[in-house]
């Protein structure tokens, strides 16, 4: 044990130049390719993180396209909802519209066929009218009225109700 404690030189020379031997070796041999793995490794994380910073850049770019079209989409759906919902009550306005005109043309009509009708059954009725009176005058009479003296009587019988009306 005493000459582990003691040191020898010639030993100690021997030991560092053997480790000087295996570092030179070492350093051409292993050292370089060593060296150059580590590089290419750190130059392929490198590169694989740039590529991933940019494959996380173009993602959100274009997440941020398709968010932008589909608000865009959104805004034209809306818009065409509301087109149609326009389009629709100028629709309905105007069948109501003509509707009530039809209606209106309807019921004039049916006023102008009802006057005309009133006034056709207001002749019919003066002359039958005129009739009964003429002959309730002839039984008076007991005699015939020739038939000029007769629609003479007629006329001036409907004359005088028509004045009368008015």
């Amino acid at each position: 044990m005493d000459k582990l404690l003691q040191p020898d030189t010639g030993l100690m020379i021997w030991t560092v130049v053997t480790f000087i031997l295996v570092l030179l070796v070492l350093s051409k041999a292993a050292w370089k390719p060593i060296l150059e793995g580590i590089n290419a490794r750190e130059k392929g994380i490198r590169d694989d993180i740039e590529r991933a910073e940019k494959a996380n850049v173009d993602a959100t770019a274009l997440r941020e396209r398709y968010e932008s079209q589909l608000n865009e989409a959104q805004r034209t759906i809306q818009q065409m909802v509301t087109q149609a919902r326009a389009d629709g009550e100028r629709a309905r306005a105007e069948l109501v519209a003509a509707a009530k005109a039809e209606a209106e043309r309807i019921v004039e009509k049916g006023r102008r066929d009802l006057g005309g009708e009133t006034e056709r059954l207001r002749s019919e009725l003066r002359a039958e009218v005129a009739n009964l009176s003429l002959s309730v005058a002839e039984k008076i009479l007991k005699r015939t009225v020739d038939k000029k003296v007769a629609d003479d009587i007629v006329g001036d019988a409907i004359r005088s109700v028509s004045e009368a009306k008015a």
